[in-house]
């Protein structure tokens, strides 16, 4: 997957980008200080919208 929620030592989330290896930003909002819920859901969304697959055991791709 290319973003991941990640949580802070503050107990707060933040969307990652493990391409540009920096916090990911939507709509001009850098994606940190955000609760668990919000991370999660924006950060599958955004591995939605860039077409993120992952591999499974078999070898055949799935959508996360």
């Amino acid at each position: 997957m290319r973003f991941v929620a990640l949580q802070d030592p503050t107990d707060r989330w933040t969307v990652f980008d493990t391409a540009s290896e920096e916090p990911a930003e939507f709509g001009g909002r850098v994606l940190i200080g955000l609760t668990s819920h919000e991370a999660l859901r924006l950060a599958a969304a955004a591995n939605d919208e860039a077409g993120c697959r992952e591999i499974n055991v078999l070898g055949s791709r799935q959508s996360q």
